[in-house]
């Protein structure tokens, strides 16, 4: 079984137009809406592929309600906790041909007290079900940097024979991968977000490979996205190549979220390595080609597996 963990969850809207003009009048036809924020993202998408998922999530205030009254349509269980607050608004406009632009709130900020409630009921939730893989996912609006460590820390102490997986970024992610104690089992920046990570500047893969041949870290598995071109893996000592096809983007919101919600199924359900990596890059794949956020084509993705090559670099 799957855990995901959401804790600044959004309402979703996506907008499409043809040209969008700043400063302009710009008028959309109605949005896709749906419930966000990552792990909600990666639930769904492993809902899609059959997998045993419940999420955990926090909402607040009036969007809060909405959101919760469009969670009981999808496939997956939900666990919600209740904190002060209104939860955010997420607002994609898919514009110029490819284009992506993205107006996001902070969300609710999470208070001591929240965050203490909060990690007891993860914890009552761990032991109270029989759980393989966690996945931490998305932002979290805290002034706590070392949040989402103090999470890994206590997962990782109290059931140490569970896979976790971290989708963060921002200083969040440099305390964990700076701790010297504990680790996730997997992380996925993508090639921008790893660069500040580790403050270097990658013009192409091979400038990443290269730089990974001396990086070191304790995370076993470490995915970094490169969009088209498709991501570099370093799985334990091996570093990896990933290519992938072309494919016609229609909104590539939850492409990342869906990558990890192959991740996920894959180590729940046995997979070997290769077939772990292109069931989770094409899962993404198949998520940027639907209207939908989190949502995936099991027909697309076996395939789009097909397509996709893993490459032993060294």
């Amino acid at each position: 079984m799957i855990l995901t963990i959401t804790l600044n969850p959004s309402m979703d809207y996506v907008y499409r137009r043809d040209t969008f003009v700043l400063g302009e009048h710009n008028r959309f036809e109605n949005p896709h809406k749906m419930p966000g924020g990552k792990g909600i993202n990666a639930a769904r998408a492993i809902s899609f592929l059959g997998g045993d998922v419940i999420c955990f999530t926090t909402l607040a205030g009036l969007t809060g309600e909405h959101i919760k009254k469009m969670l009981d349509s999808d496939k997956f269980t939900y666990i919600n906790h209740e904190i002060n607050g209104e939860s955010r608004n997420a607002i994609t406009v898919m514009h110029d041909g490819a284009k992506q632009t993205e107006i996001v709130e902070a969300g609710p900020e999470l208070s001591t007290e929240e965050e203490k409630e909060i990690f007891d009921q993860i914890d009552l939730i761990l032991n109270n079900n029989s759980y393989k893989v966690v996945t931490i996912n998305g932002s979290v609006n805290s002034r706590n940097d070392s949040l989402y460590l103090n999470l890994l820390k206590k997962i990782k102490n109290e059931h140490p024979d569970i896979f976790l997986l971290m989708d963060v970024s921002g200083q969040q992610l440099k305390n964990i991968v700076n701790s010297k104690d504990i680790h996730p089992y997997f992380i996925k920046p993508n090639i921008v977000e790893f660069s500040e990570l580790v403050n270097e500047e990658f013009a192409d893969k091979d400038e990443l490979i290269h730089f990974l041949k001396t990086f070191d870290t304790n995370i076993n598995f470490l995915l970094i996205s490169c969009g088209e071109d498709g991501a570099v893996v370093k799985y334990k000592d091996n570093i990896y190549n990933i290519e992938i096809p072309k494919v016609k983007v229609v909104n590539p919101t939850g492409s990342g979220d869906s990558t990890v919600a192959g991740v996920a199924y894959a180590i729940d359900n046995d997979y070997d390595f290769e077939s772990m990596i292109k069931l989770a890059m094409a899962s993404g794949m198949s998520n940027a080609m639907e209207k939908g956020v989190g949502v995936v084509n099991k027909e697309v993705v076996s395939e789009l597996i097909k397509k996709i090559s893993v490459d032993l670099i060294v």
